[in-house]
């Protein structure tokens, strides 16, 4: 249960711009990305530097691999995997046209061996950070419009850049105010050893949490499920929050934020004016 805004969330009208379906496939979301007239399903992922195709949807569309350019991948699963960039000439997501820099018009993605659950790719920030993200995952459907067209609404929440294309926000856990990674990639909300240590919990205050396992780029990794007692984002509350936790260093933020809490809402985040807005 959610408190702070759903009830003018659930009449605010859809927004006026081309309309993008959303796919929610175990707490992620899929959206259909054109690839050189191929059709990918990639993963909405805010929370990744770099877009990533699968090395099996490269072959499937036929991307030609680029002879002088390669990118190591290290995910949170720890381990490193180096594959030669995949080229696309054109890319584009509803009627937008992606772009990794204004003055060139294709698209060098990561390639990763990874099955990444069954998408074809992530479509990260060095894309994203050139649009508004208008995000409603409870109807399904999204909107990319020019970055800075978008006006952020009474309450909205500050965001830092981590580099250019990550973003911070911050959120109180447990009445503690930490500082969250904005990450639409990410199915569950996770606590890194660096909020655990803000929190004040040990790894032997929680030796009781059940188990669970996490996929990501690089393998899979053991976390636990630990209950909170609140988290908040700007106005939105959440109440009991179950929350992954992994006592993994991490020296750039507390927590990654992801589609459960930002998918029960519509969110607009933008990249260039610095603001989530619920």
């Amino acid at each position: 249960m959610l408190s702070g805004g759903l009830a003018s969330l659930c009449a605010a009208a859809p927004s006026a711009d081309p309309q993008i379906p959303v796919d929610r496939v175990n707490g992620r979301c899929l959206v259909p990305v054109r690839l050189d007239g191929g059709l990918a399903r990639m993963v909405l992922d805010t929370g990744a530097a770099r877009s990533v195709i699968t090395r099996a949807a490269a072959l499937r569309l036929g991307l030609s691999l680029d002879p002088w350019v390669q990118t190591t991948l290290r995910g949170a699963g720890g381990q490193l995997e180096t594959h030669r960039n995949a080229d696309v000439r054109m890319a584009a997501i509803g009627p937008a046209r992606l772009l990794q820099r204004p003055s060139e018009p294709g698209l060098s993605l990561a390639v990763t061996s990874s099955g990444l659950d069954g998408a074809d790719g992530l479509l990260g920030g060095d894309i994203l950070r050139y649009f508004d993200l208008d995000l409603d995952v409870p109807h399904g459907r999204m909107a990319l419009r020019q970055a800075g067209r978008s006006r952020a609404g009474p309450g909205a929440v500050p965001l830092t850049p981590l580099w250019p294309d990550l973003l911070l926000a911050p959120v109180a856990l447990q009445g503690q105010e930490l500082t969250a990674l904005v990450d639409t990639g990410s199915s569950v909300s996770l606590v890194n050893a660096r909020g655990l240590d803000r929190l004040g919990l040990s790894q032997a205050a929680m030796a009781d949490d059940p188990p669970a396992a996490t996929a990501a780029i690089g393998g899979r990794f053991p976390v636990r499920v630990h209950r909170f007692t609140a988290l908040r984002l700007g106005a939105l509350g959440v109440p009991a929050p179950m929350l992954l936790t992994a006592f993994v260093p991490e020296p750039a933020f507390d927590l990654i934020l992801g589609m459960d809490v930002l998918g029960r809402q519509r969110v607009v985040v933008s990249y260039q004016s610095l603001r989530l807005t619920i």
